[in-house]
Formats: C-alpha cells, sequence, structure tokens
C-alpha cells in the first residue's frame, strides 16, 4: 500500500510538532518526527511511503496537492495541532475531493482529544488515529489490503462505518521503542535539514527522540498528558548511540543532534550508561536535550562529558505556591540548586518561564522573573500557558470560566505568534502577554547580559554566532510584530477571590485519566 505522510502546510513556517505549535519568534522550525517514526514503521512493514513537510519546505496547499497527484496513495496521514485544526481539516477535504479513492487519517495530540468533534466537522476523514499512531497506521494499512476490511479489531482508532462514527479500545503504549525503526534515514531521503532550525543548538541539527513520556505530573504538557503518559519509556543506550554514530558517517552536514524527550535525564542509569557508550563508540557530535531540575550532579556531569553542550529547563515559576499548583514537582531551592550545578560543570542551560497559572498575580509574576535573574541561564523564554484539549490544564481553565475563547482559530496572532486565552482573576491576556513580551527584552538587553554574551563570543565564536543568529530572529520578529494591533479578546474582568493564592487542585489529563490493567491501557 501507499501511504502519504503529511505535515500541511499553515501559515509559512508553522513549527507544528513542538509541544506549543506556532510560528516562533525565534525561527525555530521543528522536524516532524512523529510522522517519520510512523512513515518508518510502515516501510518496515512492506508499503512504500512518501513524507511532505510543507511548513519546513515552504511548499503551498497547491504543491501538496501536485505531490498527491504524482504518488497517487491509498492512504494519507494528516498530522493536526490545535491552532492549525481548522485548516487541517479543510486541507484534508480538499485532499479527498481531489483523490476520492484515497482513505484519510488524521493523527496528533488535538484530534486525539477532540476525535469525534473532529470526524463531525470533516466527513473526508475516514479515520482518527488516538494517541501513539506508529502502528496504529500499520494495522489500519494491512486491514485496507484486505477484501473485506474489518477495523474493529484495529486499537487506537475512530471511524466512520454505515454512516455513523465507532471508536475503538485504546492501543497500549508502545513498551519496547527499540523496536521502532530509527528516523535518521527517513529525513535524510524526504527532508532537506537545512530548512530546520533550533536556536539551542548548532545548525544544521537533526532531531531524534530517545524515549516518550515523562514520570512529571505537569498540568499542562501537552505530550505526557495527551498521548505518551507519565512513565518515560526510553529506548536502550545502544540502540539510540548506533541512531547517533549513523547521523555521524551518513549526514556529514550535521553538527548536533537535538533529543526531544520531555526529560532525558529521568532514568539515571540510562542516562550515564547512554554517556558512557556515546564516548565508548567516539560519538563527536555535541547534543542538545531538554532536563528537569531535579537531575542530580553525577548525571549531570555524564551527560555534560558526553558532549551534552546545552539543555532547556522548565523553570515555570518562581513561586512555590504556584510551582505546587502545576504539579510542577521542584521548588525554588531545587531550581537554584540545579543551575549552580550545571554552571559548575560548564553547561549551558536554556530557562523556560511561564505564567497563567492557578493562583498567579503580578506578585508571582515578577518572583518568576527575579527567579531568571538570579539563576541567569545562558538564554531565556517566557510564554503564557497554553492550555491545549486533553491536558487538565484545559479542563482547570474551561471548568472555571478562565479560557478567553474555545475558538481555536483565535489561539494564535494573525502572524501565527502565540497568544494567550487565559483570562484570570486580576489578571487578563493581554496582562500576561505584555509582561512575557517585557519579560524577554528586559532579561535579554540587560547590559550585564550583553556584556556576557560578547564575552562568551570571544572565548567561543561558535556560540557567539549562534547567539548572533538567534538575536537577529528576534529583531526580525520585533520589528514585524503586529501583536500590539491584535484586537483583545471581549472579555469580563475576574476579581481575585481572597483565597486565590493558595493551593489547589487541579483536574487530570486525558492519560491520567486512562485505567491500567496488567497487560494494556483501556479508556475510562
Amino acid at each position: 500500500m501507499k501511504i502519504f505522510f503529511i505535515n500541511p502546510p499553515f501559515l509559512g513556517r508553522f513549527s507544528r510538532a513542538q509541544r506549543s505549535p506556532g510560528i516562533i519568534k525565534s525561527g525555530t522550525m521543528y522536524y516532524p518526527y512523529w510522522l517519520a517514526h510512523a512513515a518508518a514503521v510502515a516501510e518496515k512493514y512492506g508499503h512504500e511511503i512518501n513524507l511532505i513537510d510543507c511548513p519546513a519546505s515552504g511548499k503551498t496547499e497547491k504543491e501538496l496537492q501536485q505531490a498527491v497527484l504524482e504518488f497517487q496513495p491509498d492512504l494519507m496521514v494528516i498530522e493536526s495541532v490545535t491552532a492549525s485544526w481548522h485548516s487541517d481539516l479543510e486541507i484534508a477535504g480538499n485532499l479527498k475531493n481531489l483523490l476520492p479513492r484515497a482513505k484519510i487519517c488524521m493523527a496528533g495530540t488535538h484530534v486525539t482529544a477532540l476525535w469525534k468533534e473532529s470526524m463531525l466537522q470533516q466527513p473526508a476523514v475516514d479515520f482518527v488515529a488516538i494517541g501513539e499512531y506508529d502502528y496504529t497506521i500499520r494495522d489500519i494499512a494491512q486491514e485496507l489490503e484486505k477484501e473485506k476490511s474489518n477495523f474493529t479489531a484495529v486499537q487506537g482508532i475512530a471511524y466512520r462505518t454505515n454512516g455513523t462514527l465507532a471508536r475503538t479500545q485504546n492501543r497500549p503504549l508502545i513498551q519496547d521503542v527499540d523496536q521502532l525503526p530509527w528516523i535518521a534515514p527517513i529525513y535524510k531521503r524526504f527532508l532537506n535539514p537545512s530548512d530546520y532550525y533550533f536556536n539551542l543548538s548548532y545548525h544544521p541539527m537533526v532531531m531524534l527522540i530517545g524515549g516518550r513520556g515523562c514520570n512529571s505530573m505537569c498540568f499542562y504538557c501537552v505530550y505526557p498528558q495527551v498521548v505518551h503518559g507519565h512513565r518515560y519509556r526510553h529506548r536502550s543506550p545502544e540502540h539510540i548511540v548506533g541512531e547517533m554514530l549513523w547521523v555521524q558517517e551518513n549526514m556529514p552536514e550535521i553538527k548536533e543532534i537535538t533529543f526531544e524527550d520531555d526529560n532525558f535525564g529521568a532514568d539515571r542509569k540510562f542516562a550515564r550508561r547512554f554517556a558512557e557508550l556515546v564516548r565508548e563508540k567516539n560519538i563527536k557530535l555535541p547534543f542538545f536535550a531538554n532536563l528537569r531540575t531535579t537531575v542530580d550532579f553525577e548525571t549531570l556531569k555524564a551527560l555534560k562529558d558526553a558532549g551534552l553542550r546545552n539543555c532547556a529547563v522548565g523553570f515555570e515559576s518562581g513561586d512555590d505556591i504556584i510551582l505546587r499548583n502545576m504539579r510542577k514537582g521542584q521548588n525554588r531551592s531545587i531550581q537554584e540548586k540545579f543551575v549552580d550545578n550545571a554552571h559548575e560543570l560548564g553547561m549551558l542551560v536554556h530557562g523556560c518561564f511561564m505564567v497563567g497559572f492557578p493562583g498567579e498575580t503580578h506578585e508571582t509574576m515578577q518572583k518568576t522573573l527575579d527567579l531568571a535573574f538570579k539563576v541567569g541561564p545562558d538564554s531565556a523564554q517566557f510564554y503564557p500557558v497554553m492550555p491545549y484539549p486533553g491536558t487538565g490544564a484545559y479542563a482547570y481553565y474551561k471548568e472555571n470560566g478562565y479560557l478567553a475563547t474555545d475558538n481555536f482559530r483565535e489561539w494564535l496572532t494573525d502572524e501565527g505568534g502565540h497568544r494567550c486565552v487565559i483570562n484570570l482573576p486580576g489578571l487578563s491576556p493581554e496582562d500576561l502577554e505584555q509582561f512575557c513580551e517585557q519579560a524577554f527584552k528586559i532579561f535579554h538587553f540587560r547590559p550585564k547580559y550583553i556584556f556576557y554574551k560578547l564575552k562568551q563570543a570571544i572565548a567561543h565564536p561558535k556560540e557567539g554566532w549562534r547567539s548572533f543568529v538567534a538575536g537577529l530572529y528576534f529583531l526580525i520578529y520585533s520589528l514585524t510584530n503586529k501583536r500590539k494591533k491584535q484586537e483583545p479578546f471581549h472579555i469580563k474582568h475576574i476579581s481575585p477571590p481572597e483565597n486565590w493564592h493558595s493551593f489547589v487542585k487541579v483536574p487530570k489529563g486525558r492519560m491520567e485519566r486512562i485505567k491500567k490493567d496488567t497487560s494494556s491501557a483501556v479508556a475510562s
């Protein structure tokens, strides 16, 4: 069977695979790694595949349609996220009109959470792959090849039958992730690494996934909450390092490997063995990883010695009550200790800070900015919480009337940037956005920070060039930013109750609501 995996066009360089999709002010463009995983599995089982990434390559819908006509697929897999959902469904309908015999399957976080709404809104969608979809696409294809298809046994899908919608049992999470083929060869065949950019890594880079899921319970993080769950299911060090070696030998243009796991250091034994094997196999490429502040010094040192050059860390807030409310599992003391360890090792840290949590006030936001000043990361980002469907955050804000809009067309600015959709007691969406914009500028344009970056550029020209390019992207963003002209939401001001800045219990996300038995996960 011929299967076409599609990252559809939307608003130019729309980075769809990242945790909070949008057109990013740093110029970031993620690889379509989930589509690549599913494509690699489909090919492993004998299907002919094609993969197109329209936002990265700059292809229009017309060019996508031309590619579809040339390939003549039997099945098209379209990845969709919240902000692009309406556009994605429209493109699916146009592709069905173009090639009526082909089946269309939507996949991704948003359609996982809202599969019924997706199928009701767009009759052209034949299937929705719910949750992890690597083997789901394979199973759909295998059924379509039969003379009489029976989709009741295909786990993790919604489909049409006799004019109605049907939903099968949840697909168990993949336990042996070593069985998944490498995705780097898929990148090499179908994508151009120069089309992708990550301002924290040397360019060009490749994005790999060492494991899925996160053992932390942060109520807003979309992949663990909606798709991958709260246990870190990592590949073996041998499997990962083998792929790194393949990249090193077969993609000479690559300057760095970027691991997009939620917390690469979650399993200390795994992380240390991985670091040991990287040195043994003489991997010369540096690598980037996302870490939590709970990673201990010895694990951090092992990763640094193996080539971990930079890491992104979610500090989120400088207020301990806010950290408890988001279920972060850390406090300011832990955060500060981690950065002390990283600085002692000479490791770069990118700090991720967020506002808009339960209990947030002007004072707690200032504490967050103060924390950024105190820990002094190499760079920082400040964003409002984006409460995507399927997360506990979405349930909390919707149930309490704190969503400024549930029209997903309005979740981005006109130019595709993130738009705050949270209206908290005492803090409007504009208040939260304004804080983030100002905090970013205040942090990065302080004389102390500029002097630090100049010294870094002299001592490490490669880092200096990386920072210069990132700064150039932000300058372009600043000059073209139309956010101030954006029509504000017409919403009512909410006065904070007396106990607003206090501990609250937030709802669970989709994956927390899934019951487990000894062999599989079944939807509750």
